[in-house]
Formats: structure tokens, sequence, C-alpha cells
């Protein structure tokens, strides 16, 4: 789908998501400032590592004590597609373009390698949107331990999936970089 996109419709396609990542993004930070605290001490990210259903109800609880944190977690809960949405999108960008400048060996291993991190953003936003589904589920009182265990599932992944597509960026980013100094 990317390699058919002109060089101008890219360039536009990725200010748009570079524009919505960080719109989404500031979104998510402020919706996120009334749900830290010493129970969810990463705010939204806790609830979606909290591995347990008595640990989620915790932070549940939490944040029922603090004036406006179950709107802002109702908020970000809900957000959070857009935000999928706009990383997803973002990321593949900045792989195919990495894949296509750098890497411009349509056959190398690490050209092929930018194919599959494509695939795998597009797995882990999916997982996003599976661990969201879960979160809510949890959030409108359906607490039952399958839904505290399936967002810490598809949320450890996702988080391992988006790691190891960045780390595909920056180390191409760096050879890059290595290469025109020597």
């Amino acid at each position: 789908m990317l390699k058919k996109l002109s060089p101008s419709a890219e360039k536009k396609l990725l200010f748009l998501a570079i524009a919505t990542f960080l719109l989404a993004g500031s979104c998510m930070m402020y919706f996120d400032t009334l749900l830290k605290n010493e129970i969810a001490p990463m705010g939204i990210v806790s609830f979606e590592l909290a591995k347990t259903l008595d640990y989620s109800t915790q932070i549940l609880d939490s944040w029922k004590s603090t004036e406006g944190a179950m709107q802002s977690a109702e908020w970000s809960l809900w957000f959070d597609y857009i935000f999928i949405i706009a990383y997803t999108l973002l990321l593949c960008l900045f792989i195919h373009r990495v894949r296509r400048n750098i890497w411009t060996n349509g056959e190398s291993l690490v050209n092929r390698l930018g194919v599959v991190m494509i695939r795998i953003v597009i797995y882990a936003g999916v997982l996003d949107m599976v661990e969201n589904f879960a979160l809510l589920q949890l959030f409108y009182d359906d607490l039952t331990s399958h839904w505290s265990t399936l967002a810490f599932v598809t949320a450890t992944i996702k988080f391992i999936s988006i790691l190891l597509a960045i780390l595909y960026v920056l180390i191409s980013l760096l050879i890059a970089g290595i290469k025109k100094i020597t």
C-alpha cells in the first residue's frame, strides 16, 4: 500500500500522521494526569499492565476516589482508538521510508525485515484495540479475571512489538549515519 504513494502524497500523509500523533499524544497525556497515583504510578499504562483482577480493581477504586479521574480514564480509553491509528500509521511510514531510503536493495534481509516490522506494527495496533476493549469491559464493571489477563497479554505483546519497530528505525538511521561518516 505505501509503495503506491507518490512522494508528494507520502510527505502529506507523513505530515498528517505526525500532527495527529502529536495532538492525540498530548490529549492522552492530559487525560493521564488525574490517573497517576500510588496505586497506578504510570496512570493508564498501570491499568493496561495490571495483570490481575485484584490489581485492576484497586486501580479503578483509586480513580473512583479522585474527582474527575474516572471521566479521564473513560476519555482516555475511548480516545486511545484515535491514538492507535495515529501511532500505527506514523511508525509504518517511518519504517517504509527507512526501507526505501536506507535499505534500497529490495532483496536484502534488512529490507525484508522492514516489511515484517510494518506488519508487526499493524498487528500491535490491532492488539492495542483488543486491549482497549478488555479495559473498557473492566471499566464498565465486568470485573472478571479474563479481561485483566487479556489486557495484560495484549499490552505486553504490543509494547514489545512497538519497541522492536522503533529499534529497527533507530538502528537503521544509526547505521546510515555511520556509513555517511566513514
